[in-house]
């Protein structure tokens, strides 16, 4: 076998944990997610009215609710915890990325 075969086939076979590892991580986000509008959705109607949003410190209402009915249903939420890096606390507070 060629060398450079037998070098690009251990580079595969030893990655290939690092793919598993990577799966069970996004497994264990959506059920923190999940568990987390659960917590939230105090009445169990699965939405977030704003003031059950507003236990979370995270969620800017306005920008998290994207189609613009007055709650959160768990893909609004779930949206806002993958981009929490990009969404500001204090909006009036945080300055612009320059």
């Amino acid at each position: 076998m060629n060398p450079y075969k037998s070098i690009i086939a251990a580079a595969v076979v030893a990655t290939l944990p690092l793919a598993a590892f990577a799966s069970d991580k996004d497994k264990t986000a959506g059920t923190s997610t999940s568990s987390q509008f659960s917590a939230l959705d105090t009445n169990r109607d699965g939405r977030l009215s704003p003031a059950e949003a507003a236990k979370d410190t995270k969620v800017v209402f306005s920008t998290a609710d994207k189609n613009g009915d007055g709650y959160l249903d768990s893909t609004e939420y779930t949206h806002l915890d993958s981009s929490t890096e990009s969404m500001p606390t204090h909006p009036a507070t945080e300055k612009p990325p320059q």
